[in-house]
């Protein structure tokens, strides 16, 4: 399974750098890509003003550059490009483009880097701005990822099957993750572990879970809040476990499985 770690111009709990230093150093460590979608950029600056040991760089910035711009000069891309970081120059600019730049980075994760698994980073939305829209659009992309994952399956020659596709949106204390057959949970930390199924689909059927405090074993999961099916499952860790699994029947359509683990 080879993973893209996608950087989104969102927002990041810069209280916690230590979260992304540590994400990004496991990126760097196994060769994986580090691709920027246009102000996701800022993330690297941050982190490189507190950390020394260290020079935090992308190995692709795509995007039309509008919010790397607001705060860059033409000057701070070539840099960015002598040290190494391939800007992806045909969208440089191209404000009318048809894709955003979180869709253009993880088609480029897949087509270009031929990844099956997408991970986003700074898709939540910035506290108090109410950018409800954003994280939305963010959370469509593990979507909009399997969509052209399955398309290229069926297009190039491929051992690749597209439930091999995994997809997850991950911050500090919460993973959403984008489920298309089968997911393993590990307990992060002593406190509760929260565990949430949503349905975008009619056709979402559970065929057995583990660990998990309310089995959901054999339901199907309406989105609609049908009176007689659950519509979003607010679950938990079963006392004591240190993982929980979910599995998907083969006729199933994806869900979310939201795993928070935050503590008051």
């Amino acid at each position: 399974m080879k993973p893209a770690l996608i950087l989104l111009n969102g927002y990041y709990d810069l209280r916690h750098l230590e979260f992304y230093k540590q994400q990004l150093t496991w990126g760097l460590a196994n060769n994986y890509p580090l691709i920027c979608a246009d102000g996701g950029i800022r993330l690297f600056h941050s982190l490189n003003q507190i950390y020394n040991d260290t020079q935090f760089l992308p190995n692709v910035l795509i995007g039309d550059l509008d919010s790397f711009e607001e705060t860059s000069t033409t000057e701070d891309i070539k840099r960015l490009e002598a040290s190494g970081t391939h800007i992806v120059r045909e969208w440089v600019g191209q404000v009318d483009k048809d894709y955003t730049d979180g869709q253009l980075a993880v088609a480029y994760a897949i087509e270009e880097c031929e990844c099956q698994q997408i991970i986003i980073y700074g898709g939540l939305p910035r506290p108090h701005e109410y950018e409800t829209d954003h994280f939305l659009g963010n959370l469509k992309l593990s979507a909009f990822g399997f969509r052209q994952f399955s398309d290229r399956c069926a297009s190039v020659e491929t051992r690749h099957h597209p439930l091999a596709y995994e997809a997850e949106m991950r911050d500090v204390f919460q993973t959403i993750h984008f489920v298309v057959s089968e997911l393993r949970l590990e307990r992060k930390n002593d406190g509760l572990q929260r565990v949430s199924l949503i349905a975008e689909h009619a056709n979402v059927f559970v065929e057995r879970s583990e660990n998990l405090r309310w089995d959901v074993s054999g339901l199907r999961i309406d989105p609609d809040m049908a009176p007689d099916l659950p519509s979003t499952l607010r679950n938990e860790f079963a006392a004591g476990a240190d993982w929980a699994t979910i599995f998907l029947a083969k006729a199933s359509h994806p869900v979310y499985v939201v795993h928070n683990w935050y503590e008051m």
